[in-house]
């Protein structure tokens, strides 16, 4: 089969998550809310009903970021299924991409974040004494994630890149124009000012928007639909951390309000 024949299959699937992510006008709509409650409330009427599904106005910090991580897993899953065969094991690694920060702080010897035992895909890569094991990331196929040279990042994209198969000059041109933008995207976000951070996200979003919608049955698409749920996703993390986060400082200042009364 041609390249543009085995991604059709893919493309026609991908394309219907694609029209279901949240529009702009929603997230608008959506920063009006100020607790965890209403937030849940209002989503669940419009297009981000199906990633809070899983969530209450009583889910902790560490329930959101497990439930985000999982919700991020769903889709790759999705994705890694209706690519071509060939394609999956690359699609697949996708997924070390959203755990390096993590391995970053597991590897420098810092305690595990509290969520980490709420995720149940990844629990596994602590010891008996919530410590990194090594030897799971080997026994997964994530070998050369383990005391990487040259960093974590390096690391992945190699891996990543041995994963292609064979495919057509302008498939893997296509593929390096999408690592370097995310690339520079990143290095862009690290210097910039925190009131610049939405400003670049949105511009990211639109990059991979238009390059969506102009390489729609090539190898490059699955990733950029991924890009895209990881941005929507992170967002949507933000927007729930803080309203639990928002929520929870003002039940401690009611409590404490209360118990001067009552003294």
């Amino acid at each position: 089969m041609t390249p543009d024949l085995d991604f059709a299959y893919a493309q026609a699937r991908i394309q219907a998550r694609f029209a279901a992510l949240p529009p702009e006008a929603e997230w608008e709509r959506l920063t009006a809310t100020r607790t965890l409650a209403s937030f849940l409330e209002e989503a669940r009427s419009w297009s981000l009903r199906d990633w809070v599904k899983g969530l209450s106005s009583q889910s902790d910090v560490h329930d959101l970021e497990a439930e985000i991580r999982a919700l991020f897993r769903e889709n790759l899953e999705a994705v890694a299924r209706w690519s071509p065969a060939p394609w999956r094991h690359a699609v697949v690694w996708v997924s070390w991409l959203t755990r390096l920060r993590l391995l970053a702080h597991l590897q420098a010897g810092w305690a595990a974040p509290g969520w980490l035992a709420r995720d149940s895909a990844i629990r596994g890569m602590l010891d008996d004494e919530g410590k990194l094991d090594p030897g799971y990331l080997r026994d997964i196929g994530a070998e050369s994630l383990v005391e990487p040279d040259g960093g974590l990042v390096l690391a992945w994209t190699r891996e990543w890149r041995r994963r292609w198969p064979p495919c057509t000059r302008e498939a893997k041109r296509n593929l390096e124009d999408l690592k370097s933008l995310l690339t520079a995207h990143l290095d862009d976000f690290r210097r910039a000012q925190p009131d610049s951070a939405w400003r670049l996200r949105k511009e990211l979003r639109e990059r991979l928007h238009l390059r969506f919608h102009r390489h729609p049955i090539e190898p490059v698409a699955p990733f950029i639909f991924l890009a895209l749920v990881a941005l929507d996703l992170e967002r949507l993390r933000g927007a729930l951390i803080s309203r639990a986060l928002f929520t929870g400082q003002e039940e401690a200042v009611s409590s404490r309000v209360a118990g001067e009364g009552i003294s």
